[in-house]
């Protein structure tokens, strides 16, 4: 294990994302004081066959924290899917938001409007396509929804965030296009949940089609012993690569044990399996 960084007294660096460009591999972190105070992302860099990481400091402010890695946009630009914890001000809501920059060193951050009296905790992510970016972004809500923005200049202005008819546990989504052209999303997205992140699910789209068609169980995982057995495990926080006609997604299972006690899991998902013709 390598300890990225160890944080202070007075300040603490939290989870992120990965991504690995310009010959390295990129580590953009949530960071706050007390709780959850002043939030902004920290950004660190490992160069090829270096032991050791590169702290390169704070690159997005406006209480920003990264919910998926970066993604190259048509226009040369990246965009990075994430909330804004207390919202701009760190005062007021938890809007969904994106950071947009050119050079992975200094980000702009956008909030992304909501309706007055939404409840959001804005954890999102967002499908790139041309200069069209949908954001999916986490309902606080009793019965929750996919909330849902969309942007037609690469993320720069965003219609308000409305709800869809897609059920989504309040838990951070994980989205994007598959090398066939569909779009997913990973969460738990089944209309009988109850709100509990269980089971694990990835919603599919036909190719080159908006709308999701189709949703798989990744996931149940109700083998687990132990903790709370009035609950299913908690499945969330997911992340997915495609590669080799794979899709690797990773997510934590608390095992019913609660408090953030989690472990991490892989499931290895077939690309071919994922057709929604």
């Amino acid at each position: 294990m390598v300890v990225l960084d160890p944080g202070t007294e007075q300040a603490a660096v939290s989870h992120g994302v990965f991504l690995a460009a310009e010959d390295a591999l990129w580590a953009f972190q949530g960071a706050f004081e007390g709780t959850r105070k002043n939030v902004c992302m920290r950004a660190y860099r490992l160069a090829p066959n270096s032991k050791e990481w590169e702290s390169l400091g704070v690159v997005a402010r406006d209480h920003f924290w990264p919910m998926a890695e970066p993604v190259l946009m048509d226009n040369g630009e990246w965009i990075l899917a994430g909330f804004q914890v207390g919202g701009p001000d760190g005062e007021s809501g938890n809007p969904a938001a994106v950071a947009i920059s050119r050079n992975l060193l200094d980000w702009e951050v956008v909030t992304i409007p909501e309706p007055e009296g939404s409840r959001m905790w804005g954890e999102s992510a967002v499908i790139v396509d041309g200069a069209t970016v949908t954001c999916i972004a986490r309902s606080h809500r009793d019965t929750p929804v996919a909330l849902v923005s969309v942007s037609t200049d690469y993320g720069h202005t965003w219609s308000a965030v409305t709800e869809s008819n897609l059920p989504m546990v309040a838990s951070k989504p994980y989205a994007g296009i598959l090398s066939t052209g569909q779009r997913y999303l990973i969460c738990t997205t089944t209309a009988d949940a109850g709100n509990q992140r269980n089971p694990l699910t990835i919603a599919v789209s036909k190719p080159g089609e908006s709308l999701f068609s189709r949703v798989c169980r990744i996931s149940e995982r109700l083998d687990e012993t132990g903790g709370d057995a009035s609950r299913p495990p908690a499945l969330s926080y997911p992340y997915a690569v495609e590669h080799n006609g794979n899709l690797y997604v990773g997510y934590s299972n608390d095992r019913r044990l609660g408090g953030n006690r989690n472990c991490a899991e892989l499931a290895v998902i077939s690309i071919e399996s994922l057709k929604a013709d």
